[in-house]
């Protein structure tokens, strides 16, 4: 018997360590690790005039999507089906694009995948005038790189993901969504394997909000998974945001709401036949306009929208079935 009670001892001994280890952590455990200096580092740094507006296949351009992909391989993401982390695609004879995708794998085996993704392009010089684009969309690569960090931390924790997580840096957003047309109609997968696909496009800035609360949120989504996002967000937020408040109707306008789901790289998922949605804190008077610089940008919200769709992304890939 003495036998028996040692071994099952030095067993629970040994394996304490790796118990402990691979508890779940809360999502708060996650979303206290974001960081405000992080944030503004990284949207200055993309809409900083050395970029100079970043328009597709400029220098600008190259040192953004290089500073993106060196930030991926720092995390340790690994290319989608390629031999590295850059996906070039031509816009016409003389310009070629450049998508930045990685990939973090679930942790354990899955076929199935998310897709969570930024567009980094804007529209250059005009007229002498850089057109940094720091709401759009600088405020959105580094809100997804934040959740990108997570994610990997997460999976360090043994804690998730339960789907595998592509990471996408669109170029050519401002080419007629040349990038995601590009992304999607190039899979290596099936396309019934993506399970659903969520942009962040312009979530920096304060000056739309849809009632009086500067802590806001707007999103669309596809009406095949409408209800069940709504609902999946409205408990998010009620846990763990409950000071945001979150736009389920677009400005109570349907008709806004179509236009907006079409209007950003979620619209090339939707036809494809792939769910999605977009989050964004809307248009503003210094959308497409030189003014549209790092100044303006309110870190504090960009923060809290960054948790909530770091939360709802979590959530899909280990709760929701839709």
């Amino acid at each position: 018997m003495h036998k028996v009670i040692k071994t099952i001892l030095v067993t629970w001994l040994a394996l304490c360590p790796f118990l402990l280890f691979s508890q779940n952590k809360t999502p708060e455990f996650y979303t206290s690790q974001l960081s405000i200096d992080k944030l503004r580092s990284s949207v200055s740094f993309i809409a900083n005039d050395l970029t100079k507006g970043r328009q597709t296949g400029t220098p600008g351009a190259l040192i953004t999507a290089s500073y993106i992909r060196s930030e991926l391989e720092r995390m340790g993401m690994i290319p989608f089906y390629s031999q590295t982390l850059s996906q070039s695609f031509k816009i016409d004879s003389t310009h070629i694009g450049r998508n930045i995708i990685g990939v973090l794998t679930a942790q354990y085996y899955t076929d199935q995948y998310i897709v969570i993704s930024a567009h980094y392009d804007h529209l250059g010089i005009i007229g002498g005038q850089i057109y940094n684009g720091a709401d759009d969309n600088a405020s959105g690569v580094a809100s997804l790189l934040a959740i990108a960090e997570l994610f990997v931390k997460m999976k360090s924790e043994r804690d998730g993901p339960k789907k595998n997580i592509i990471f996408a840096f669109f170029d050519a957003k401002e080419s007629s969504m040349a990038g995601s047309e590009y992304f999607t109609a190039m899979l290596p997968v099936k396309k019934s394997q993506i399970r659903l696909n969520i942009n962040i496009d312009q979530v920096g800035c304060t000056f739309a909000p849809p009632g009086e609360n500067k802590n806001y949120l707007l999103y669309v989504a596809d009406s095949k998974v409408r209800g069940n996002i709504r609902k999946d967000l409205d408990i998010i937020r009620r846990f763990y945001l409950p000071d945001m408040d979150l736009d389920h109707t677009f400005y109570g306008s349907p008709s806004f709401y179509e236009l907006f789901m079409r209007t950003s790289d979620h619209h090339s998922f939707s036809k494809a036949g792939i769910p999605s949605v977009m989050f964004t804190s809307g248009i503003h008077m210094h959308t497409y306009k030189p003014t549209d610089v790092h100044f303006f940008i309110d870190y504090a919200a960009l923060l809290e929208r960054t948790k909530l769709i770091f939360l709802f992304a979590d959530r899909y890939t280990k709760v929701s079935g839709y």
